[in-house]
């Protein structure tokens, strides 16, 4: 194994955990990859706990979906990982999870949208929600990837966020905001109005969106 399939492997093992323990996953659902070259994308397994998961644990696949590495099956959503993966070459990370609030959103089919005035720059507009199809299959990987266009994040109808990145951290970190925003924007609801800013505001942060996609952060 070379050293780089090494990292990556600690990697989705650290951010798997960092999920559970964040509340944005629970036991086994959920699923997280990362790009290792152009060719092989790592991806966690089905049906494994968290916290019992090692660094073999996590299964090497082709872009076609073989299994090249691993004792265990990869998830069932890695159809949804591998066309984006085709779909935007720019990604190296996706974190596919189910948090709560922004669970809430895609059970009512309420997009997330720019209600506070650093949304934009981070996940380049409303986050808005894709149609409804079985897990795993082709169907919800065309549909996922179609309404994620080239945006950072997508809901899930009825069944929660994909968040992408550059890298694993930068797609936690997205999740996070999603979430964060998606639990704000529902208790302004209830006060009466979430409010979105300005479009004038949207189309000048819309520029920046590029820029903090390849940012360290």
């Amino acid at each position: 194994m070379d050293p780089e399939e090494a990292r990556i492997r600690k990697e989705l093992l650290d951010y798997g955990v960092k999920a559970y323990q964040t509340g944005l996953v629970t036991e086994t659902e959920g699923n997280l990859s990362a790009r290792v070259d152009k060719d092989r994308v790592l991806v966690t397994p089905s049906h494994t706990p968290y916290e019992m998961r090692t660094t073999e644990d996590m299964v090497l696949v082709d872009m076609e979906g073989n299994v090249l590495a691993g004792e265990k099956n990869p998830t069932v959503e890695h159809k949804m990982h591998l066309l984006v993966y085709k779909t935007r070459p720019e990604v190296g990370g996706i974190l596919h999870a189910h948090p709560l609030y922004s669970s809430m959103l895609a059970v009512a089919w309420q997009p997330l949208r720019p209600i506070l005035d650093e949304m934009v720059p981070y996940l380049g507009g409303t986050v808005e929600v894709a149609g409804f199809a079985p897990s795993g299959s082709e169907e919800l990987a065309e549909i996922v990837v179609k309404t994620l266009g080239q945006k950072s994040a997508v809901l899930l109808s009825n069944h929660g966020t994909l968040c992408t990145g550059k890298n694993l951290s930068r797609a936690f970190q997205v999740t996070k905001y999603v979430e964060k925003w998606a639990h704000i924007q529902i208790l302004a609801t209830l006060l009466g109005k979430a409010n979105t800013i300005p479009e004038s505001r949207q189309e000048q942060e819309a520029q920046y969106y590029e820029f903090m996609k390849e940012a360290d952060w």
